[in-house]
């Protein structure tokens, strides 16, 4: 069956209409399979929305509005600017009962991957020049660091609603048996996808 045709089964079974939860948002770092997180949103039938580079570049000045009010038009986050800065406590108190992933990877291979996608002297996707991380080899301590801190800080805010934070690993093979059960949503009789497995 394919993804559309899917998704339209679960909108006419109802699915969306069952579950318990507002929202679904990925708040944790690029590089820890994101895009897998996104095809399975897609299988399950929802609504979701990727990288904006333009709401990502208002959240790193500050300006939160637009994006919270362009958050009003889907079910499921993943990427940039939803998983920037502080942005994912003013969606939580933008949108109450809404759900938040976490995505771990070791830190040796997520290292590997972004080097190989943000430094300037690899750059495999051709990322503009202004997002990658310059001399990014001298600064290995301060991105993994970023990286350590981010997701502390995520776990101490819902340190007290472990109902309402998921942390899995999809680089690790964790797939539909951790996030189906937190989503309340049956399993799909596909297996999880893992995009662009060949890109480390």
């Amino acid at each position: 069956m394919r993804l559309c045709s899917l998704a339209k089964a679960y909108e006419i079974l109802g699915l969306s209409r069952k579950r318990k939860w507002n929202k679904v948002f990925e708040v944790g770092v690029p590089k820890t399979g994101t895009n897998s997180l996104a095809k399975a949103y897609e299988i399950l039938g929802l609504n979701y929305v990727g990288r904006c580079p333009e709401l990502y570049e208002e959240v790193k000045a500050g300006k939160f509005e637009t994006a919270l009010a362009y958050a009003e038009k889907f079910e499921a986050f993943r990427d940039a600017p939803w998983h920037d800065d502080d942005l994912y406590k003013r969606l939580d108190k933008r949108f109450p009962n809404s759900k938040f992933i976490l995505l771990e990877r070791d830190d040796e291979s997520w290292l590997k991957s972004m080097e190989n996608f943000f430094s300037p002297d690899k750059n495999w996707k051709n990322i503009p020049e202004k997002y990658l991380i310059k001399n990014f080899t001298e600064k290995v301590d301060e991105v993994i660091n970023f990286k350590r801190g981010r997701y502390k800080g995520v776990k101490e805010y819902f340190r007290n609603r472990p109902d309402d934070l998921l942390v899995m690993n999809i680089c690790a093979g964790e797939g539909w048996e951790k996030l189906c059960p937190f989503l309340g949503l049956s399993i799909p009789k596909v297996k999880f996808p893992h995009e662009f497995k060949t890109l480390i």
